[in-house]
């Protein structure tokens, strides 16, 4: 399995963009289009590890209980032909992980072929082992092509 491991603030949108969510800054449609072009290119599946997540729920039972902007990105996501599939955890042997740590604990609960993490911060993924399958977005510019491409290479092993 392939997993890309999305955030969504300055990734998905920029402080510029125009779209909404109630007072929250919304997301970009050219965004999500460039997202669902790597899953197109890959077959991965979008994990969420964004604080979008807190709210969203993976099992269709309980989508009920999600807020609104938990929805709002189900729609964006859906509009593109996209889903999330799961979101990674934010506890782990009694404590609270970091993004990296959570990102490692996803993975280190499942088989996988590849992964990408696509974030506008770096956290700590250095620390995590996880660098060379960060692509940075700037928080300015969120998701463009050539990242995107990018983030093809690292899912497809091309940019080893």
């Amino acid at each position: 399995m392939k997993y890309l491991f999305l955030d969504v603030d300055g990734v998905l949108n920029t402080p510029y963009s125009k779209s909404r969510c109630g007072f929250y800054i919304g997301i970009d449609a050219e965004k999500v289009l460039l997202l669902a072009h790597i899953i197109e290119e890959t077959g991965a599946a979008i994990v969420l590890h964004s604080t979008w997540k807190e709210f969203w729920e993976r099992d269709k039972s309980r989508k009920h209980l999600q807020d609104g902007l938990a929805n709002y990105l189900d729609r964006k996501l859906k509009a593109a032909g996209l889903v999330a599939i799961d979101k990674t955890p934010d506890f782990a042997d009694g404590r609270y992980l970091s993004r990296g740590e959570g990102i490692a604990e996803y993975l280190n609960a499942r088989e996988w072929e590849s992964f990408v993490i696509l974030d506008d911060l770096q956290f700590d993924y250095d620390s995590c082992g996880l660098t060379n399958y960060f692509v940075k977005t700037n928080e300015k510019f969120g998701l463009t092509p050539e990242l995107a491409e990018r983030a093809i290479q690292i899912l497809t092993g091309e940019g080893k």
